[in-house]
């Protein structure tokens, strides 16, 4: 307990005197100011600052302590402390002669010109030198602030001090610059220069007119001489090492960036000029580092945006040269190369659509440019872009010269469907006869043009060159084929497989002739062989079961094609061949099941695309298959079959609108007879028969006269009331394709004429033809209604045997039932259209009026809650509600009701004449 105590006492003693000493240890603000002067002669100015400021906290109004730390400012270069310091001690009443150099060169590296021009420089007690250094800065300043009159006036003030100081001479130097007289001033710079050779000011003054005077490699050398006299100047050495990269530089310039980069890495400038001279030493990479700092760092330039994308694309960065040259594609002029970089970018990263657009800016074209016109013309046809590509293939044109371009050119344009391909490629194998590419290619495009002649000598001229090469010989089978001279073809063909060391192709070929001779058995037997020793060759498998299909066998063809699938399910090719086969079986959910195992794979082929969406179609997965179209068009938009499948979903679910919006979007990039023959359609179809005319009207001579452009005539002519022409038009359309849509326009036009009994027996003769149409039997249904009901109602009970998910032959069934008395009879059918269609308003409404029939008011309503909102507009079903609810006993709510809608037709006035009359609800 004691030794607590004495602790405790103990540590308020010490406290006391740590007070005393604390106390008595207080100093003066000279005191300070001579601490100061102590630490500066042990060169710790750092110290030394911390005791000045000591001194100005202890006396604040001290002019002596503010001007010395502002002179110790000054000597630390802290200029914006020194100024701020020294006006203080001005303040304070320091004397002026002392603190106005001192203040000077504190104005003058913090920019302060106002207040620089405002120094007085005939302050008493400045020597002449002084003040020709204050007058001089002076003048700077005002001339930076535009006051040159001023300027001038006081350059003539100064001329008259006397003195040799080198400020009179720099004073009398800028008169001449203000004058324009530059090559007057340099001459007396450069004077100074040699007798103050490291005056700062000298040095700056010269090497700026060195650059008024487009002397940049004079500047430059001035410019060097003071950085290295003043070294901590950065600024200075900022704009030097910008003046050496224009200069092209880029190795004398590095060591000053690099230095000004160790201060700070992250500036933006420094770092701008740090990927220009990576660049000049195709140091790619690092470049590109140093660019995209840049740009995070706000620096918005031009060139630094083409050194970033020209980096970006030698280090394949595809994407970021993509990014910064798509950036300034609009300010780039046309022809520029960086150009030509970003189209080649864009190919890399497949933004095919906007390569044509990058292309087109480009015609000042050499050879060199040839092989980036035709890839981005392939990529262009690849996508569907057929009218760009054309326009880049004709460009092509004038620069291809080498035989490899020639081929290139040749190739683009027979997918084009221009013949001139064919020339380019004969130039190209004149040009080089050993090119196996031009030869192969326009081999194929002599067969295509049955040029069959032109292509047996080229075969003959190719087995002359090429003495081992099975290919000629294979041309020329394959043209024998085309002339049925099936030994000719026989010969070479057996050539080709001498020479072709056991390839499948040559066997094949072989194979195919006793195809084309029928003698099946003989060509069943060499392909058993060849899947001996080909077992996963696609084209044999597939052949196989042609073969067995032929011969009765198609089970054997079948079952040879999923053993080799069961055995090889990383094969892509022989799952797509089954899913073929199947396709063609007619086992859509097994293609489906199959194609949806691999549905996770990256860049699967169109047949995938193609066959899974036909399956999907095929085995009524519409919204399946609306899914599947969806994605295959979210990459390829315009993919003939993507299109085309997507339409036939557009057209089944009667989005006519949706429809033509495909069809035109397709037809902007690429002409096509059969898109412009479904724009038509389409056109018409949603009822716009202007624009529909104009797509018509784009139609070829021969397509015009098909019996489906008379179903488009028909239909024009059926808008314009020509009922007679539009029905012989129609009937042409209809006795070609006797389907549901055909049908549906004869009987319009019959009706509008006048011919209900015409349409009634062109409906039988049509189903007696064509039973299973079922839109057919419900429209004949329909007609019936009104004249034999018990005749409507086998013909409801026929489509049902057809589809029993047909909800408008359930509700017409359920309604014509409960028009009988049927009541229990019709509720089946009623509550089977209401599951399969719950939102139909028509349906609920004939459900409910079976409630009523049994006076279940409280179910009826229930439904009508569902159906009676204000977007109803049938008012036949309203008023079936507001009956329901008098029924029930709730005249109030009917009555409001009632009053909440105005009748339009003349029917339902009536009725709510009669309502009110029966239940008294005026």
């Amino acid at each position: 307990m004691k030794r607590f105590i004495g602790s405790k006492i103990r540590f308020v003693s010490a406290i006391l005197v740590l007070g005393m000493v604390v106390g008595c240890g207080k100093q003066s603000s000279d005191e300070y100011i001579q601490e100061a002067k102590q630490y500066l002669e042990d060169d710790n100015a750092a110290a030394a600052i911390v005791a000045l400021k000591n001194a100005v906290k202890t006396a604040p109004k001290s002019a002596q302590a503010r001007f010395e730390l502002g002179r110790v400012y000054i000597t630390q270069k802290q200029y914006e402390s020194a100024e701020k310091e020294l006006n203080r001690a001005l303040e304070y009443g320091f004397e002026p002669a002392k603190v106005l150099p001192m203040l000077t060169q504190a104005y003058q590296n913090t920019g302060a010109y106002s207040a620089m021009s405002k120094v007085e420089h005939e302050q008493a007690g400045l020597t002449s030198v002084e003040k020709a250094k204050i007058g001089y800065f002076k003048v700077v300043s005002l001339t930076r602030l535009d006051k040159i009159t001023e300027a001038k006036l006081l350059i003539e003030e100064l001329h008259s001090l006397d003195t040799r100081s080198v400020f009179k001479g720099l004073t009398d130097a800028y008169s001449l610059v203000l004058d324009s007289d530059f090559e007057s001033a340099l001459v007396a710079v450069s004077a100074l220069r040699d007798t103050s050779p490291q005056n700062a000011e000298v040095l700056k003054l010269l090497a700026q007119l060195h650059l008024a005077s487009n002397q940049l490699k004079e500047a430059t050398n001035v410019f060097k001489d003071y950085v290295q006299f003043y070294p901590e100047d950065t600024q200075t050495t900022f704009v030097l090492a910008k003046l050496l990269v224009d200069l092209g530089e880029m190795n004398v310039a590095e060591p000053y960036v690099d230095s000004l980069l160790n201060i700070n890495k992250q500036h933006g400038l420094l770092n701008q000029l740090k990927a220009a001279i990576n660049t000049s030493k195709e140091n790619y990479g690092d470049a590109l580092k140093h660019a995209e700092i840049a740009i995070s760092q706000g620096v918005d330039d031009f060139s630094l945006r083409l050194v970033a994308g020209y980096a970006a694309y030698q280090v394949q960065d595809f994407t970021g040269a993509n990014r910064h040259l798509s950036y300034i594609a609009g300010s780039l002029p046309n022809n520029h190369p960086g150009l030509k970089l970003l189209a080649a970018s864009q190919l890399q990263l497949g933004l095919t659509t906007d390569v044509g657009g990058v292309l087109s800016r480009l015609d000042q074209l050499t050879e060199q440019d040839a092989p980036l016109f035709s890839k981005a013309s392939y990529e262009l046809i690849k996508g569907g872009y057929e009218k760009d590509a054309a326009v880049l293939i004709n460009k092509s044109g004038s620069i291809s010269r080498t035989a490899e371009d020639l081929t290139r050119l040749g190739l683009l344009q027979l997918s084009l469907n221009n013949l001139d391909g064919i020339v380019n490629l004969e130039q190209a194998v004149a040009k080089a006869p050993e090119l196996d590419s031009a030869q192969l290619t326009l081999a194929k495009a002599y067969i295509v043009t049955a040029q069959y002649d032109k292509a047996l000598d080229l075969a003959s001229t190719w087995k002359q060159t090429e003495i081992d090469d099975a290919r000629p010989y294979l041309l020329a089978g394959d043209v024998y084929i085309k002339l049925e001279d099936f030994e000719a073809a026989k010969t070479e063909y057996t050539k080709a497989k001498e020479l072709s060391n056991g390839a499948v192709i040559p066997k094949l070929a072989l194979i195919n002739i006793d195809l084309l001779q029928g003698n099946l058995e003989v060509a069943k037997d060499s392909l058993d062989d060849v899947l001996q020793e080909y077992p996963t060759d696609v084209t044999a498998l597939a052949t196989f079961y042609l073969i067995s299909k032929r011969l009765g066998e198609q089970v054997v063809g079948l079952e040879k094609i999923e053993s080799t699938f069961d055995e090889n399910q990383t094969n892509i090719a022989i799952r797509l061949l089954l899913a073929k086969v199947w396709l063609v079986e007619q086992r859509y959910s097994k293609v489906i099941t199959l194609l949806n195992a691999i549905k996770d794979q990256e860049n699967l082929p169109k047949e995938y695309w193609a066959r899974l969406g036909r399956s999907l179609i095929r085995d009524n997965q519409r919204q399946a298959a609306t899914k599947h179209y969806d994605e295959w068009l979210s990459f390829a938009p315009n993919d003939k079959d993507a299109v085309i499948g997507k339409l036939f979903l557009l057209d089944s679910q009667i989005k006519f609108a949706e429809g033509a919006r495909l069809t035109q979007s397709f037809l902007a990039n690429r002409d096509d007879v059969q898109m412009q023959i479904l724009d038509t359609h389409f056109l018409i179809m949603k009822g716009d028969f202007e624009k529909a005319q104009t797509s018509y009207d784009k139609l070829p001579a021969e397509v015009l006269e098909e019996p489906m452009s008379k179903g488009f005539l028909a239909r024009f002519q059926l808008n314009k009331k020509e009922f007679s022409a539009a029905l012989d038009n129609a009937e042409v359309a209809y006795l070609a394709t006797r389907n549901s849509r055909n049908l549906l326009l004869l009987v319009r036009i019959h009706d509008l004429m006048g011919q209900a009994e015409k349409s009634l027996l062109f409906l039988e003769k049509h189903l007696e033809a064509k039973p299973n149409d079922l839109v057919a039997r419900m429209l004949y249904a329909e007609r019936q209604i009104g004249g034999d009901i018990g005749a409507a109602m086998a013909t409801y009970k026929k489509a049902l045997e057809q589809n029993p998910n047909n909800y408008i032959a359930n509700n017409n069934l359920a309604y014509l039932y409960l028009q009988q008395g049927e009541v229990d009879i019709a509720k089946q059918f009623a509550e089977k259209a209401a599951e399969l269609n719950p939102d139909d308003a028509d349906t609920l409404d004939t459900l409910a009026q079976i409630y009523v029939a049994e006076k279940n008011y409280e179910e009826a309503l229930a439904l009508y809650s569902r159906v009676v909102t204000n977007d109803l507009e049938n008012e036949e079903i309203y008023l079936n509600y507001i009956e329901t609810l008098l029924f029930s006993g709730d005249d109030f709510l009917a009555k409001r009701k009632l009053a909440q809608r105005e009748m339009k037709q003349q029917e339902s006035l009536d009725r709510v004449q009669a309502l009110t009359v029966e239940y008294g609800i005026e």
